[in-house]
């Protein structure tokens, strides 16, 4: 019997856990919070801080000598270098320590995209306010996006426009980051997509993508805030080419030929495809785990949970066995205090429901929306095809009524 280590515990990490124990592997968890929900499915559990990575080496260390770990990995946790340091520590199968070191630093990761030619939007760091001012002058003409090197989450991603107190988006931004510094980049205008592909053998492989729903844009900005996606996107099949081809020359750029890789894509306004942001793990929001597995009937959970521990995986397995639609919306209440929440018998009746889930519940504040974690709860739907899913989600949004006082 194999043992897996995931790290992290939280909901977003659930589906990894259940894979793993239908599996037959035995499970180690880990979480700085005992109470984490997906520990509950765990073998073992280890108490130590995701993101701090010396603190998780230190206890696995101690854990793995009695105890022999097969793999290690994550999901919905974007903490690539703590999972980085256990494989390099147990010489297991996952990217190096030095790529996972330009995925957690955006500037690292973009300088690395330009020495080698990666299509991605124009940056530059940061380092103080009077340079910001004089960089964003122009910003009734060009707008640009301002955020921690090392966020997460949307946390301090800000559109800069012409309507934004400048001082204010520098401080509220630096406030959301871990190392004090910022990059900002070329706002580029254009369908933004998120995808999910597992790279073998020199090929890019993704099975889905999804169009990204920035529909409430105007509503929350300067916080750019997405409303879930829809899948399948609408792109052509020389464009989905492009988008492989870039996924995969992103990848080599930050060291990376083999292994799950997320991307956060743009088109621009000729048609060509450029990365805003990749990331070595696999994607929060029960993207992977539902909304992909549903659409195309690949399960990018269980593929990775295979390359983890260092076994074969089958070509076919990455290809996806039909194309059917897929969306996932979110609900966005005034801020103030939940006083009920009532439609959820006739949400669970809607047609195509996939999933839904509420992150509060009544008598819990519900914050102003800042960032991803703001939003009151999401709804996923399935379709025969795209069509379809738009109408049948936005049918179960409108399910739900939150009152707030």
């Amino acid at each position: 019997m194999k043992t897996l280590l995931i790290i992290g515990g939280g909901v977003e990490q659930t589906p990894a856990y259940e894979i793993a124990k239908n599996r037959g592997l035995t499970v180690v968890g880990t979480d700085m919070d005992v109470t984490a929900p997906a520990l509950k499915l765990a073998d073992h559990v280890i108490l130590a801080s995701t993101r701090d990575a010396d603190e998780t080496v230190k206890k696995v260390l101690q854990f793995s000598r009695n105890h022999k770990i097969d793999g290690v990995m994550t999901i919905a946790n974007d903490v690539p270098y703590t999972v980085a340091r256990v494989a390099d520590e147990l010489h297991l199968p996952s990217i190096s320590v030095k790529a996972a070191t330009l995925f957690s630093d955006k500037l690292l990761m973009k300088e690395a995209f330009v020495k080698n030619g990666v299509a991605c939007p124009w940056f530059c760091n940061i380092e103080n306010i009077k340079q910001f001012e004089e960089i964003v002058q122009d910003r009734s003409k060009q707008k640009y996006v301002l955020k921690p090197v090392d966020g997460r989450g949307a946390r301090g991603v800000l559109v800069i426009d012409e309507d934004v107190d400048l001082l204010w988006a520098f401080n509220e931004s630096m406030h959301y980051g871990e190392s004090g510094r910022l990059i900002l980049e070329k706002f580029v205008e254009g369908v933004q997509l998120s995808t999910e592909s597992f790279l073998f053998d020199g090929v890019c492989y993704t099975p889905s993508i999804s169009e990204r729903n920035y529909i409430r844009f105007d509503q929350f900005k300067p916080n750019i805030i997405e409303d879930g996606g829809t899948i399948p996107a609408k792109l052509s099949t020389d464009l989905l080419k492009k988008i492989d081809d870039l996924i995969l020359h992103g990848a080599k750029a930050l060291g990376v030929n083999h292994g799950l890789i997320k991307g956060d894509i743009v088109i621009n306004r000729d048609g060509e495809p450029e990365i805003i942001e990749l990331a070595a793990r696999i994607s929060g929001g029960w993207f992977a785990s539902h909304q992909i597995l549903s659409a195309s009937g690949v399960n990018l959970v269980d593929i990775v949970i295979s390359y983890a521990l260092g076994e074969k995986i089958d070509h076919a397995d990455l290809l996806p066995k039909y194309n059917k639609g897929n969306a996932i919306r979110y609900w966005f209440p005034e801020p103030g205090i939940i006083k009920s929440i009532t439609g959820e018998s006739e949400l669970k009746k809607a047609p195509g429901l996939l999933k839904y889930g509420f992150f509060r519940k009544k008598g819990d504040a519900q914050p102003d929306i800042k960032m991803h974690s703001d939003r009151f709860g999401y709804v996923i739907v399935e379709g025969k095809d795209r069509c379809e899913a738009i109408s049948r989600v936005e049918n179960a949004i409108s399910c739900l009524t939150i009152e707030v006082e």
